[in-house]
């Protein structure tokens, strides 16, 4: 998967009806979300715009399934256009990281309030590296030895 790809999940279909994931180009019946996944050399972006929930979450996975073929080093959700995210959608983003070369971490750019506060009250941020906050509303780590303290506290609830 080399450039750029667009599609949208359609709003006006009926939510949970059989076409309720299905995608159709962007366009003036742009949907309830709108995936466009940008591959470069050793990097891949996926820019979410509009609600990812249960009707629009298989139709991120499918996107994230062609995204995976070609292994990037880097993956980055670019979710400023995002301004709903159920914890399902939170939970196959930070998941992603699991084909992602050791070490990396799927990030999280520009994620919403709400966004941010469902990655946070899941744990889930503890998998994922988050940018661009308003300067004071990131949390900082001092030590190594902090940050796999919250993972293990995030795996902990994860298990309940």
């Amino acid at each position: 998967m080399s450039g750029r790809n667009s599609a949208a999940a359609d709003r006006n279909r009926p939510p949970g009806g059989p076409d309720a994931d299905a995608a159709v180009p962007d366009g003036p019946r742009a949907g309830r979300v709108v995936v466009e996944v940008e591959s470069a050399p050793g990097a891949t972006t996926i820019s979410v715009r509009g609600e990812l929930d249960l009707v629009t979450m298989p139709f991120l996975a499918e996107q994230l399934t062609l995204v995976s073929r070609d292994k990037p080093g880097r993956l980055v959700f670019d979710l400023a256009g995002t301004a709903f995210m159920d914890c399902g959608s939170a939970r196959l983003m930070a998941s992603a990281g699991e084909w992602l070369p050791e070490g990396r971490r799927p990030v999280i750019r520009r994620p919403s309030p709400g966004v941010r506060r469902v990655l946070e009250l899941t744990g889930l941020d503890a998998y994922c590296e988050i940018e661009g906050l308003v300067v004071g509303s990131i949390r900082t780590w001092l030590f190594a030895g902090a940050l796999s303290n919250t993972r293990k506290q995030a795996d902990e609830r994860l298990d309940k």
